[in-house]
């Protein structure tokens, strides 16, 4: 399912503040993938903050839906995973993960789209746009076109 709608929350940006270069509040600042998040909470008419990291096999981002919320550059988990392999790693992390909803977060402008998933089609989408790091994680992609219309056409 694809949901499409303003972004209900106010940010300022902010690149002076690297690695965390946006605030709600002008005190807090977060990164990308928070704010997309506290995005996400809020256009589901949750409070709009950021609860701290739970592990993928022990909650979700938003428990309300047990969803997990992903974004550009993110990673899958950064608790390790079992495995030698990409394959392998994947098949350990769909096998303990506790979320049952993957939502793909994308800001543009004055717009949100939320894209969620299924942990099938999830997976199907990480096996086509994230890798194995050599750091043993696995991250996503810059968002990029390809990418866009996969989601558009399969979400």
């Amino acid at each position: 399912m694809r949901m499409i709608a303003r972004n209900p929350v106010a940010f300022t940006y902010d690149p002076a503040h690297k690695g965390a270069p946006y605030t709600i509040d002008g005190r807090k600042w977060m990164n990308s993938g928070e704010l997309k998040e506290i995005i996400a909470k809020a256009l589901h008419n949750l409070p709009a903050h950021k609860d701290g990291n739970t592990a993928f096999d022990e909650g979700s981002d938003i428990p309300e839906f047990r969803a997990s919320v992903k974004s550009s550059k993110a990673t899958l988990t950064t608790k390790p995973l079992n495995g030698v392999n990409f394959t392998e790693m994947l098949d350990d992390y769909f096998a303990r993960v506790a979320s049952t909803e993957f939502w793909w977060i994308e800001l543009n402008d004055e717009y949100v789209t939320v894209y969620k998933m299924s942990a099938e089609k999830f997976r199907k989408f990480t096996e086509m746009f994230a890798k194995l790091t050599s750091y043993g994680t696995i991250r996503y992609a810059k968002t990029n076109s390809k990418m866009l219309t996969w989601l558009d056409r399969n979400v």
